[in-house]
């Protein structure tokens, strides 16, 4: 601003040039420069840190467990914690308070299950609240809170989604605030290669299916390869709505988040430090991203890897030591920081943000655990009893596989799908006994049956109305447990696939031996979903997951069609093995896999044949039959003439 001082003398000095008769001298230019004005870099003093802002006001709202009457419970362990989940009365809201921390062990279950629930609050007590390897899986739930909890080292593929937290629509008004969620980024296994140490954890908070009015706030999300996705494909086509605000993102690659259909609104965010990417919006989500800071790292928003692209809208964000990186043909970067869309929230959120230049101290100051007022704790919990350390299983060198030999005949376990699975008679067994398999539980809870006799030799398995559930039928004691190897197993399922898209089903062979410490399990998922599609053998080879006849990739397999699917297991060890995959009877195998670690079970002694869907995603498929034995590992020229007659479609396999 011009002072009086300097606008008086430049008045008078006109004035008197005017009076002069002569021509005047031209004046001197003056110019003024406003004075620079420091952005105050400080944080802002936040002292209203438990209202809901964002997406999650919407819809009524978010109040989770509070209520004048709540029922509130204390938990220590995991079993506790199921429990009171288990037993709320769905007429009173319900907190639980985690006072100690919950574990695998005494969860006695892989995942916590907020399923088929509301009005739910889960927060830890002062700094005391942690989940060490075991997060929560969020399904057809809604008015759910979880605060205040360390959530972190949740691995991958153990019959659980592998997220710290995972909602799976159709799921409403969830907030998840004021936790500090991570895994790592190396895994203690000199023999993983880089895409095993990826895929050993999965994301920190995912979001599938129809999940909306979800606000995530608050939160420290670091250590992670697989940050945050929301909608698991581009087929996973819902209007989902969430807003993410004054959440610390660092020392993370990539899905920050990874973003597909639907509305997000990221605001007020520091993110320090991505390997790979920050935003991600595909599919036609339409994002905005307003007075976030970002710094130190590759491409913080952009449209990548999917058949459609996403788009963004820029307001006043912080761009500091960035990298910029084109992609593929139809990729698109921010590096001209333009919006390439616009979204307006319907919510008022403006007592909640802050200037931009603000945002990294303020979330470095109130993200994370121990920042909101909780009551005191009632003491520490007590400490777990000691389990005797089971003695480690000897190392020997690995006894050698040979060719089996073909049989004459063959005793096989058989289930013709005449009947659907759990009913008594269903399976023949080896001694031509009858028996049936088992449903699986969940939580403590029976999981709903999912297969449906057709009348006319196959069963249908459907759990699309519900790809959250989980059913499962099971049969144990599938092979011989005798501490003797090498061992065979040889598995054939006549299954159509469907024209949806979907997944198809699971199968899981799990060949523990009661003489051993260590055991091995294949995992099967048969896929039809897109470019996903095909066979799909999970963390098979050394850790890795294989997928053959893969749906992107020359020799893709139509997995829509009616096929005999074939597997041979060889195991020198309890941990090693060769295995091959055939089709329809074809004597080439469609892939080997040879003398690589297998899969671990989960326990040494499981020994059991799975059939059905672990959760999370949509399956459906009709099953003809399903054969197995443990006597050899044979090929399907060996076995020419010698499936059952009248099991049903046996093509490939005819004298």
């Amino acid at each position: 601003m011009y002072s009086k001082k300097l606008l008086a003398i430049l008045i008078s000095s006109s004035l008197l040039l005017g009076c002069n008769s002569s021509d005047p001298e031209p004046a001197e230019e003056v110019v003024v420069t406003p004075p620079v004005v420091t952005p105050d870099t400080s944080a802002v003093i936040l002292t209203d840190l438990d209202t809901v802002y964002g997406y999650a006001s919407e819809n009524g709202g978010t109040t989770g467990g509070s209520g004048e009457n709540r029922v509130e419970v204390t938990v220590c362990t995991g079993e506790q914690m199921i429990a009171a989940l288990k037993d709320k009365d769905p007429n009173r809201p319900l907190t639980i308070w985690v006072n100690g921390t919950i574990t695998l062990q005494n969860a006695k279950d892989t995942r916590i299950d907020i399923k088929d629930i509301k009005d739910v609050s889960i927060i830890g007590l002062g700094s005391q609240g942690e989940m060490a390897g075991i997060g929560f899986n969020i399904v057809r739930a809604e008015n759910i809170i979880i605060r205040n909890l360390r959530i972190h080292h949740v691995r991958a593929n153990m019959n659980a989604p592998g997220d710290g937290i995972s909602i799976e629509g159709p799921a409403r008004n969830i907030w998840i605030d004021h936790n500090e969620i991570y895994n790592s980024l190396t895994v203690d296994d000199s023999s993983l290669t880089l895409d095993q140490v990826k895929d050993y954890y999965d994301g920190l908070v995912d979001a599938k299916g129809d999940a909306r009015y979800i606000t995530i706030s608050f939160n420290k999300f670091h250590n992670s390869w697989k940050t945050s996705l929301v909608g698991s494909s581009d087929s996973d086509n819902y209007e989902r709505t969430l807003t993410y605000h004054h959440n610390h993102w660092y020392n993370v690659n990539s899905r920050l988040p990874l973003f597909r259909f639907g509305k997000g609104h990221i605001y007020n965010n520091f993110y320090d430090g991505a390997v790979e990417s920050g935003i991600n919006s595909r599919m036609g989500a339409v994002i905005r991203i307003e007075q976030n800071h970002f710094r130190n790292m590759k491409n913080p928003v952009m449209s990548m890897y999917s058949q459609q692209i996403g788009y963004w809208q820029l307001i006043d964000n912080i761009f500091e030591n960035i990298t910029w990186e084109p992609g593929a043909a139809g990729s698109v970067i921010a590096d001209n920081n333009q919006s390439t869309g616009e979204l307006t929230v319907p919510y008022n959120y403006q007592q909640s943000l802050i200037p931009v230049h603000q945002v990294k101290e303020t979330v470095l100051r109130y993200a994370g655990v121990g920042k909101i007022t909780t009551p005191p704790s009632p003491g520490l919990c007590p400490a777990p009893l000691l389990e005797e350390a089971e003695p480690e299983e000897p190392i020997v060198d690995p006894v050698p596989i040979d060719p089996t030999e073909p049989p004459s005949s063959v005793d096989w376990f058989s289930y013709s799908a005449d009947l659907d699975p759990f009913t008594q008679g269903a399976v023949t067994l080896a001694d031509g006994s009858l028996s049936q398999f088992a449903k699986q539980q969940s939580g403590g809870a029976d999981e709903p049956n999912l297969f449906t006799a057709n009348g006319d030799g196959t069963v249908t398995f459907d759990s699309t109305a519900s790809g959250s559930d989980r059913s499962r039928a099971k049969l144990d004691n599938i092979m011989a447990a005798d501490g003797v190897y090498p061992k065979y197993f040889t598995l054939l399922m006549g299954l159509k696939g469907n024209s949806e898209g979907q997944r198809i089903i699971e199968t899981e062979i799990a060949f523990g031996d009661t003489a051993s410490s260590a055991s091995s399990r294949l995992k099967v998922v048969f896929r039809g979903d897109g470019n996903n599609s095909g066979i799909q053998l999970e963390n098979a080879s050394n850790g890795s997951s294989v997928t053959l006849g893969k749906g992107n990739e020359p020799d893709a397999i139509d997995m829509s069609q009616y096929r005999v699917y074939h597997f041979t297991i060889a195991l020198s060890s309890p941990t090693t093995g060769n295995v091959a995959v055939y089709i329809d009877g074809n004597n080439t195998p469609l892939g080997v896999l040879e003398g690589v670690t297998m899969r671990p079970a989960s326990n040494p002694t499981d020994n059991y044949l799975q059939i059905g869907d672990a959760g999370n995603s949509s399956y459906k498929a009709e099953i003809d039959w399903v054969l197995w034995t443990d006597a050899g590992a044979y090929t399907p020229d060996m076995l020419k003439g010698l499936l059952p007659s009248g099991i049903g479609n046996i093509s490939g396999y005819e004298n």
